[in-house]
């Protein structure tokens, strides 16, 4: 799967107009040499892998990626009726999505193994709760895209729906209501909030939900991390929290966001930044995490 509709070129140009580096520094950063840069630049030849794996890096270092996927939103396909139509893409989009969430939630099961669970068959050395979450999942999905449509508003109901088909046959996680005690969560230092907050909170956090403003891409995010501060279940606040996220991607003309397994613990990092008012790396998380939803989508 290509991880980015942006070519190595394009990456280039872009580091370029948002730094003041010339091609010699971006030669030192890149560790080459300055013909190889001005061969990638003006003859346009491809970079080595591992080449093109440093140039992403920077891209993602130094680029603002909202621009850049506010113009993918403008000349592409609407993603939320690609899945609609497109029973392979979705099929791919439920695969993708359940085994990277569940991955980072501590799941051992592989995507081989999570396509089984699909057809309601058993992995070899896996417990039943491990299928169960896989299964869960792609049931979320499925209500996601049932009721997502152009301009859809999550609202509280929508939110416990969600949780409810996540956490199916645990009744002890309470599905589909909020907790009614205390978390503790060994990613973070910041107190959560006490259960019987939550319902307030909540309910204060999903009216925001609704204004988009002028950055959906940053508004998304950051309400990403709130769910998250917030935690308002006993489990399933990630896997519930990445899910709203796509809701409200896909309502708003652009590709889910793909968290994946690979970025597990940067995620946790941008959400802990966060906990400082630092929202930087969270937003560019998920500006990338929506550029690989695009790709998996095969978005044209």
């Amino acid at each position: 799967m290509k991880k980015y509709l942006l070519t190595d070129h394009e990456k280039l140009q872009r580091i370029l107009e948002a730094t003041e580096m010339s091609r010699s520094d971006l030669a030192r950063r890149l560790e080459v040499t300055y013909k190889t840069v001005y061969r990638w630049l003006d003859q346009k030849v491809t970079p080595h892998p591992a080449q093109s794996k440093d140039i992403d890096q920077l891209f993602k270092e130094y680029v603002d990626l909202r621009p850049v996927i506010l113009d993918l939103r403008k000349k592409t396909q609407n993603p939320l009726q690609l899945l609609k139509s497109d029973l392979a893409i979705r099929e791919k989009f439920f695969l993708e999505m359940t085994y990277h969430s569940n991955a980072i939630e501590g799941s051992r099961m592989t995507m081989a193994e999570t396509q089984l669970a699909f057809k309601g068959k058993m992995a070899r050395g896996k417990e039943l709760f491990e299928i169960l979450e896989a299964v869960n999942h792609k049931n979320a999905l499925d209500f996601l895209l049932d009721h997502v449509k152009p301009g859809f508003k999550v609202d509280e109901s929508f939110i416990l729906k969600l949780h409810e088909i996540v956490m199916y046959n645990f009744p002890n996680k309470l599905p589909g209501k909020y907790r009614t005690g205390h978390v503790n969560l060994t990613n973070t230092d910041k107190a959560l909030p006490s259960y019987q907050d939550v319902p307030l909170k909540m309910r204060a956090l999903i009216k925001d939900f609704q204004q988009y403003g002028k950055d959906p891409i940053g508004k998304v995010a950051i309400a990403h991390y709130e769910f998250e501060a917030i935690h308002p279940f006993f489990d399933g606040n990630g896997r519930v929290g990445r899910l709203l996220m796509i809701a409200q991607l896909l309502s708003q003309g652009f590709a889910p966001t793909l968290v994946s397994i690979d970025d597990r613990y940067a995620y946790y990092m941008a959400l802990g930044k966060a906990d400082y008012g630092d929202y930087k790396n969270i937003v560019q998380m998920i500006g990338e995490s929506i550029l690989r939803g695009y790709a998996l989508l095969n978005v044209r």
